[in-house]
């Protein structure tokens, strides 16, 4: 035994001795249990007497004395047979014994157990609120809230009952103020409720009135205690993990009030969780009827609406989703109570009638504060993040406007044969081509298959895909394979087949079939059976389809869709014949083993194409290759840019894809998963191409340099054009066109263009004194003589054209007096020119040989061909002037003669040539003026003699 348990047994055995010896008077020991003193609280007190103590221990009597020493301590009170308390009497300083004496004379004694000179006061050693933070919920009234907690307080609380002298109040407090400081609070009194379970602390209750949130949907309050032991002369505050690690503001405990919300919804009877699908014809005046449960806690249940419940009823566009804050275009009307439907209300409202023919989405919504709704679809609506209840706007009603009503469903179908209920499950092997497994199904629709043979207007098809996802919603599940009739079941049934595809992809798949009537909805079908009421569609009954072995490359496309994710409307592009193509299309495809996952999936191509709208999609232009984008989930996003066919029309456009040199899957709008309805050309992209509109500026014919000029000599015009946007800063304004033109005198050029010869004009320079100002230069040269005129015109379309004359468009407008007056005279360049022969092709015979001559003294005076001399032949249309036209053709000639001082050429008329074309030859010495030669009626002078006129030409007849 080591010395310090010594010590302590030496120390132990004094006391055994004196709480189990005789009567230390030497009386004979009383007979009874003595009792036994364990403790005192306080250890001390003042000599002064009259300090509260509580004597803890066993075997307390009723009448039981306690004494300090010698002195009997003062109105004693036995609470139990444990605890007893009093007052201590008048003592001289020192350390005394406590002694406690039972009626019978048997007593206990704590030697040394108190002292007689100043102890410490009493204080609070632990005290806190009970519980944690609470949800409270309040249409606007004040609302009772009950704050409880302990307190712990050494040698006052400890034993049953309320420990003396203990003062405690509850407060509570606006959560955003100081929580430490206790005037933040409001005060009131708090009552002793019972002791701990541990009987070391009393529990005290009160409670508090909180006001409710009157504008915003939230409100935040603070609640707690605070204890006293001296009289309320200074107070200990609480908070929920209690004082004695102090006090933190995070640690109060909060009561948070909201205004009600709605915590459950539905669309449409409480029947019916599959579809809500309604119908109008345009013109009809007779309102649908549509019904909508709520549930908000506290104000739905009972009898009646519940206060406060706001409904509407509405209907927009067939792709928005009305839960989305940014979408437009929803009309909503107010709905009415209607009844109680177990703790639900039910509402009502008259579905309005849009009167345009179209699909509609239908959805309620309900409110109890102000501008918060919560959006319901046809199955429920909740605050689940996953399941049924979770809000869908693929799960909102259907509303047809249309001359005829929608299509019905399909009553009832299944996968297999009749009777057969249960899943098959399929096996193939990737490299498997054999041996496929034949998948019946079977079709109930009154008056179509209780008919003999395949009822009218059925279509089904089998499908397959990815055991996890849903074959009514999914868009990766495979439906290509069409099923066909194979016999009539029970007189009532239509059964059909097909052979299940091999994916030829490792993995697990389900498969399933679907039907629709004339091209009605579709319904997608189980084992067991599936219709609009007992027979619900179940995912775990669809047939099981196992892939394994060596890995080969997927060449099927499974999915694929033109435009936006959760976009099913056509985009429609408009380009100008200008425009350069910028419009970025997007499209997603889905290939089994190839798109799921990061990154592109390997093998797989895809293309944007385009082509005349009405045109089969596989001779469009597909020369635009898409390029990975991104993931959408398990597809992959293509992006492209569609190209500009450049020619007005109207063009549709699509993409397709193809995986690993498989075939081709076309996509449209609202996606495509195979099948005969799964590619529409009519829910394919729409692109507009138009002439771009012409942008209106100012403009002038600023200049010609001369009145007066010769047949085939040069006259300098000059024109400026002012556009905003297109002509500001260097350089020819974008798109911009500038013409001279030469016509007859007394004709208006803005009014008679077609009566004009007119030559495109280059760019110069920026004009000078004008910002923003182009300025364009042209020669003419014009041929025809006479009283001529010239005039300017510009086009940004090359389409629409604006005139121009002398004194401006800006001032009063194009007049013919503006216009330039210019008079073309008889060639003076070269001596002499003209059309030989023939005067018409058709005076030829066996060739179309033309013959032209000139003479120019000094340079046909010398044998032929000079050098300096240009001889041409020239063919075009007569009504366009031969010296300024773009639109006659030259050709050279060769000498055929040389006759005295003149010489002679000849050229050979094209047979391309058109017919009803005139010809004429011309000539040039160096770069000197044209001489036009032209003939002349028998008997007169000809050639450019006496000037050219279109009646002179030759003509191309044949």
């Amino acid at each position: 035994m080591s010395s310090r348990c010594s010590r302590l047994l030496l120390l132990v055995l004094p006391l055994l001795a004196v709480a189990c010896s005789d009567d230390p008077d030497g009386g004979t020991p009383p007979s009874g249990t003595p009792p036994t003193v364990r403790e005192v609280q306080p250890t001390g007190g003042p000599i002064a007497g009259n300090t509260l103590i509580n004597v803890y221990g066993s075997g307390f009597q009723d009448g039981a004395k306690v004494f300090l020493g010698e002195h009997e301590v003062q109105r004693t009170v036995v609470v139990n047979a444990f605890r007893l308390y009093g007052y201590t009497p008048t003592a001289t300083s020192g350390r005394v014994d406590v002694r406690v004496v039972n009626p019978g004379g048997e007593y206990g004694v704590l030697v040394r157990g108190f002292a007689f000179d100043g102890p410490p006061a009493p204080r609070i050693d632990q005290a806190g609120v009970s519980g944690g933070n609470r949800e409270l919920i309040s249409g606007g009234q004040p609302v009772d809230a009950l704050v409880t907690g302990e307190v712990n307080v050494a040698g006052v609380t400890r034993g049953v009952g309320q420990g003396g002298g203990v003062l405690a109040q509850v407060g509570f407090a606006p959560g955003e103020a100081n929580l430490l400081d206790m005037a933040s609070y409001t005060w009131e009194a708090a009552t002793y409720l019972e002791d701990s379970n541990t009987r070391e602390a009393d529990v005290y209750q009160g409670n508090v009135q909180l006001q409710a949130p009157i504008e915003q949907e939230r409100r935040e309050w603070a609640v707690t205690l605070r204890f006293s032991i001296d009289g309320g002369q200074t107070w200990v505050l609480t908070d929920g993990d209690g004082m004695a690690n102090g006090l933190s503001a995070q640690m109060m405990r909060r009561v948070f009030i909201a205004r009600p919300k709605v915590d459950y919804c539905k669309l449409g009877p409480d029947s019916n969780r599959s579809s809500l699908d309604l119908f109008y014809k345009p013109a009809e005046t007779v309102l649908l009827k549509v019904v909508g449960q709520v549930y908000a806690a506290g104000l739905t249940p009972g009898s009646g609406a519940g206060s406060g419940v706001q409904a509407q009823l509405g209907f927009g566009p067939p792709d928005s989703d009305p839960n989305d804050a940014a979408v437009t275009g929803w009309t909503w009307v107010s709905a009415t109570y209607k009844t109680d439907i177990g703790n639900n209300d039910e509402f009502e409202a008259e579905l309005p009638n849009p009167a345009t023919l179209g699909q509609y989405r239908v959805a309620m919504r309900f409110s109890i504060s102000k501008d918060v709704w919560r959006m319901c679809d046809v199955d429920g609506v909740n605050d689940s993040l996953t399941g049924e209840l979770t809000y869908s706007p693929n799960k909102l009603g259907i509303l047809t406007v249309a001359n005829e009503p929608p299509k019905p469903a399909v009553t009832w179908c299944k996968i297999g044969e009749d009777q057969k209920n249960d899943p098959e499950v399929v096996n193939y092997l990737t490299t498997q081509t054999t041996g496929f497994k034949t998948v019946y199904a079977n079709v109930n629709l009154p008056g179509v298959t209780d008919k003999p043979g395949a009822g009218p207007g059925l279509t089904g098809q089998l499908g397959w895909g990815p055991k996890n996802e849903d074959p009514r919603t999914s868009t990766v599940w495979n439906w290509s394979t069409q099923l066909t009739w194979n016999k009539d079941n029970f007189s009532v049934n239509d059964e059909f087949k097909a052979v299940l595809p091999n994916p030829a992809v490792n993995g697990e798949y389900r498969y399933a079939v679907r039907f629709s009537a004339n091209g009605g909805p579709v319904r997608v079908c189980d084992h067991n059976g599936t219709d609009s009421g007992n027979q619900a569609f179940e995912l775990d009954k669809l047939g099981v389809l196992n892939v394994t072995g060596e890995v080969v490359l997927p060449r099927v496309v499974g999915y694929c869709k033109l435009g936006p994710d959760q976009n099913n409307t056509p985009e429609s592009v408009t380009y100008f014949t200008t425009t350069v193509p910028s419009r970025k299309i997007v499209g997603q495809v889905y290939v089994l083993g190839a798109t799921p996952g990061a990154g592109a999936g390997p093998g797989v191509v895809g293309q944007l194409g385009w082509g005349l709208a009405g045109t089969d999609p596989a001779t469009w232009n597909w020369q635009t290759a898409g390029t990975y984008k991104g993931e959408i989930g398990s597809n992959d996003e293509f992006e492209a840019t569609l190209p500009n066919p450049g020619t007005v029309g109207s063009f549709r456009f699509a993409y397709r894809f193809q995986a690993n040199g498989g075939a081709f899957l076309y996509c449209d709008a609202d996606g495509n998963s195979g099948g005969e309805t799964g590619f529409e050309a009519s829910k394919t992209g729409t692109l507009t191409v138009e002439e771009p509109a012409p942008v209106v500026g100012v403009c002038r014919l600023q200049s010609v340099s001369g009145t007066t000029v010769g047949s085939g000599d040069a006259v300098t015009a000059v024109g400026r054009v002012r556009i905003p946007g297109v002509t500001n800063g260097n350089g020819a304004g974008a798109n911009l066109q500038v013409q001279m033109g030469v016509g007859a005198a007394d004709v208006d050029a803005s009014t008679s263009a077609t009566s004009f010869t007119w030559a495109p004009a280059t760019y110069s320079r920026e004009a000078e004194g004008e910002a923003d100002t182009d300025e364009f230069t042209l020669d003419l040269r014009p041929g025809y003589t006479g009283s001529r005129a010239v005039s300017m015109r510009y086009s940004t379309n090359g389409t629409t054209w604006f005139y121009c004359d002398k004194d401006g468009s800006d001032v009063g407008g194009y007049t013919l007096g503006q216009q330039h007056a210019l008079t073309v005279g008889n060639h003076a360049g070269i001596d002499y020119c003209r059309l030989q022969w023939p005067l018409k092709i058709s005076d030829l015979t066996g060739n179309r040989t033309v013959y032209g001559f000139i003479f120019e003294d000094g340079v046909t005076n010398a044998p032929p061909p000079a050098t300096t001399l240009t001889a041409e032949l020239g063919y075009g249309p007569k009504e366009q002037d031969p010296g300024v036209s773009t639109a006659w053709t030259w050709l050279a000639g060769t000498v055929q003669s040389d006759t005295g001082n003149d010489d002679e050429y000849r050229a050979d008329m094209p047979v391309t040539a058109p017919v009803g074309s005139s010809y004429v030859w011309r000539y040039r010495v160096g770069t000197g003026p044209y001489c036009f030669g032209d003939w002349q009626p028998e008997g007169q002078p000809g050639g450019s003699a006496n000037g050219l006129s279109p009646d002179t030409l030759g003509t191309v007849d044949q």
